[in-house]
């Protein structure tokens, strides 16, 4: 729950972009952000503001590891949750406007090494959380970055 209020602060705080150019409002940003993750007890965040499609300011704000005290880096990757279920979500369908792929294809078009049991899972599925695919391997490492052809082998 926190990286989802970290991520929602983060989506926030880019339409203030035009904000962070006048240096007493970036004052006043950084006071709010600072403020906010001490009220949610968030444990660190990345902030980036965009202006014009440049990046015009990063800033990182508490640690990414509490327990070893690592602070967070511009390059600080964090993992995006259930989040990324609506991102998604909206990828797929500017990819179904554009007629790229159909919510009624079988997943097995895209993925050739599917399991059998998958064959008549379609992308509509996937979305709607229908499929009937279990959950992860109880062993399964989900802080661990896995290749394609890895993860597959897991789940399949």
């Amino acid at each position: 729950m926190r990286h989802l209020l970290a991520t929602f602060v983060s989506i926030f705080l880019l339409f203030v972009g035009p904000c962070a150019a006048q240096p007493d409002s970036s004052t006043k940003i950084d006071q709010y952000i600072k403020a906010e993750m001490r009220r949610q007890q968030i444990p660190g965040l990345l902030l980036a503001v965009l202006r014009n499609g440049k990046i015009a300011l990063v800033k990182s704000y508490g640690f990414s590891n509490v327990e070893h005290q690592v602070p967070v880096k511009p390059e600080t990757l964090f993992q995006s949750g259930s989040i990324a279920k609506q991102f998604t979500a909206t990828a797929v369908m500017i990819l179904v406007e554009e007629g790229k792929l159909s919510l009624d294809d079988k997943i097995s078009k895209y993925f050739a090494d599917a399991p059998e049991s998958w064959k008549n899972i379609t992308v509509r599925h996937l979305l709607t959380h229908t499929s009937g695919m279990g959950d992860y391997p109880p062993d399964m490492d989900t802080r661990r970055d896995y290749t394609e052809d890895q993860y597959l082998a897991i789940i399949k």
